[in-house]
């Protein structure tokens, strides 16, 4: 008889219960903690291009006021329609906690923080992140609107910390797949 390791199993989907954004000088980048409701934990690095490509995904759907949301050459229809979903966001946003402290997770659903690469968004009524790390590790991710809203809230006070500015447009472009090397000194 032979000891074989069985492949562990895929862990099942659990639901988003908290979110924490913080800005580290350090690294120069956003560390993004998904507690779960199977209290894990997911732990994320984004750079400054995946926040603004995260920013620009995100608050399409969020219409959370901005100083340069609302173009000044658009038609006037189209301006009153936009300022009556940044009035609805801004309700909404009063009805959501972001005082309640982060509660660190037991476990790690990631061994080390994730380094994300690339973002895919798709679906209408429930969008899908597609969450596109190193060593070839995806996150897949389903965003209510809520879960949206909350998220550019976040990302706007934790670029106004960082110095970013998440508001400049942005080519989404693929990004080539970067292969680890060795260097010799």
């Amino acid at each position: 008889m032979t000891d074989q390791t069985l492949p562990e199993a895929p862990k099942p989907q659990a639901s988003i219960q908290q979110l924490n954004l913080g800005y580290n000088l350090e690294q120069d980048r956003m560390l993004l903690r998904v507690g779960m409701s199977d209290d894990s934990e997911l732990v994320l690095w984004l750079t400054y291009r995946i926040t603004r490509q995260l920013w620009q995904l995100l608050n399409e759907d969020a219409c959370i006021p901005t100083a340069t949301s609302i173009n000044s050459e658009a038609m006037p229809a189209d301006a009153v329609e936009q300022f009556n979903k940044e009035a609805e966001a801004a309700e909404a946003l009063k009805k959501m906690d972001f005082s309640t402290q982060y509660q660190p997770r037991k476990e790690k659903r990631n061994e080390e923080v994730l380094l994300v690469t690339a973002l895919k968004m798709t679906g209408n009524h429930i969008k899908h992140l597609e969450v596109i790390c190193l060593k070839n590790v995806t996150v897949n991710v389903s965003l209510g609107k809520e879960l949206i809203l909350g998220t550019c809230q976040m990302l706007q006070v934790a670029a106004k910390q960082a110095g970013w500015d998440l508001g400049a447009t942005l080519a989404i472009m693929p990004v080539p797949k970067i292969e680890e090397t060795k260097v010799l000194h």
